[in-house]
């Protein structure tokens, strides 16, 4: 799997679109809950729409073939199924739509989707791509056993849809669940979890039918998931590869990140794919900074420049004046870019593949794949992309790098 995600679509970040957020920032909005309740319903249905109709486009399709990708993540809330309950503000149902009318645009150029179940009801990490920052109330908190349950529902949903002869070829893939807390809930909680939604969606598939179904590692490590549900049909993990949330990881310098790229991840993936089964990268950036305009959220700093709380900035000199502005980047801050990139596919084709988050952004070069083909650190075909980071540099010597 060689792809993108359309992140920041079906499901809103401010870090993606920043032009969503800024005009109602004074007034509380943080998340798609905050602007949904903020406009009320016939605003935020309007404004919704816009965003549906112009965000993602026949286009984007077309340019994701030619980059020679086969593969898109399309993340989606809840609320695209409807039944929500009377305190939740989201739009219901508008953006399943725009879902399927994506899934056509993938079919007609020859690309795989794979559906995201990305928000849970009560919010499964606290973050305000779940829908709703702050608490997690999801099997935790008051409702947390419910919200947990009532999340079994929207997957037999999925399941139901995406089994069909329709769709059961274009969306082989349907992950499960984006980024669980493990960490904070529980990994013991979460793993039980995923068995109950596994069994699930198998309910309403059959045995050998239906989509692949992708668990996330909870943030608590691949390793941790060694063994589980061992030879169940067609289980596949996620794992998020990212840098600039790791204070230790920021502070390396590019020779090390590199190495750590080609070392650890390609580590990672090679022993996943032999303990667990097939190990994926849903996620990953070039980006080894967190300067992206609200990337932490809405007014949390940024760890680079020490402003995010409990960071120490990268060096007394840091700042993140210049790193969202592709025009000043260097010719040698370009080629770590791309030798970045490339070590970390070298990395994640020791597993099943990988999607690039994002396909674009509007004002963060850096999550932009799209920029990064423009402005040169990744290569215009995903399958011709010349003699790869790690096998140049005799990393990873004892694996396979494929090209």
């Amino acid at each position: 799997m060689r792809g993108v995600n359309l992140g920041g679509w079906l499901v809103l970040e401010p870090f993606i679109t920043p032009s969503l957020f800024n005009p109602y920032i004074s007034a509380g909005v943080v998340d798609e809950w905050t602007l949904c309740a903020h406009l009320g319903p016939e605003r935020a249905k309007a404004l919704l729409e816009s965003h549906y109709a112009s965000w993602v486009s026949e286009d984007t399709f077309k340019q994701l073939k030619d980059l020679g990708l086969n593969h898109v993540r399309i993340p989606i809330g809840f609320w695209a199924m409807g039944n929500l309950t009377a305190d939740e503000p989201y739009v219901p149902n508008v953006s399943w739509k725009y879902l399927l009318r994506g899934i056509e645009w993938a079919r007609k150029y020859g690309i795989r989707v794979m559906v995201e179940l990305h928000a849970a009801p009560g919010s499964q990490n606290g973050w305000n791509h779940s829908g709703r920052s702050g608490q997690i109330n999801w099997l935790n908190g008051t409702m947390g056993t419910g919200n947990a349950q009532r999340t079994l529902l929207y997957l037999q949903q999925m399941a139901t849809f995406f089994s069909s002869p329709d769709y059961v070829h274009v969306s082989p893939i349907m992950g499960l669940l984006n980024e669980p807390a493990a960490y904070l809930i529980g990994a013991e909680k979460v793993m039980e979890w995923y068995k109950q939604a596994f069994a699930t969606v198998r309910e309403v598939t059959g045995t050998g039918k239906g989509p692949w179904a992708i668990i996330h590692d909870g943030f608590v490590g691949l390793q941790a998931w060694s063994g589980f549900m061992k030879g169940s049909d067609r289980l596949m993990i996620d794992a998020h590869q990212y840098i600039m949330f790791d204070q230790n990881l920021i502070m390396m310098n590019q020779s090390a990140q590199l190495k750590f790229a080609c070392e650890n991840w390609g580590s990672d993936s090679t022993k996943s794919t032999k303990d667990f089964g097939p190990t994926m990268v849903g996620e990953f950036s070039v980006a080894v900074n967190d300067c992206a305009t609200y990337l932490n959220g809405i007014g949390m700093g940024y760890r680079w420049d020490g402003t995010f709380p409990g960071s120490k900035p990268k060096s007394p000199t840091s700042t993140c004046t210049d790193e969202n502005d592709a025009s000043k980047y260097s010719e040698e801050y370009k080629q770590f870019l791309a030798d970045y990139f490339s070590a970390q596919l070298d990395a994640f084709e020791q597993g099943a593949g990988w999607f690039y988050w994002n396909f674009k952004t509007e004002t963060n070069p850096l999550w932009s794949y799209f920029d990064g083909v423009k402005y040169g650190w990744i290569p215009k075909d995903a399958n011709n992309r010349g003699p790869s980071y790690c096998a140049r540099n005799g990393i990873l010597t004892n694996q396979t790098i494929y090209t």
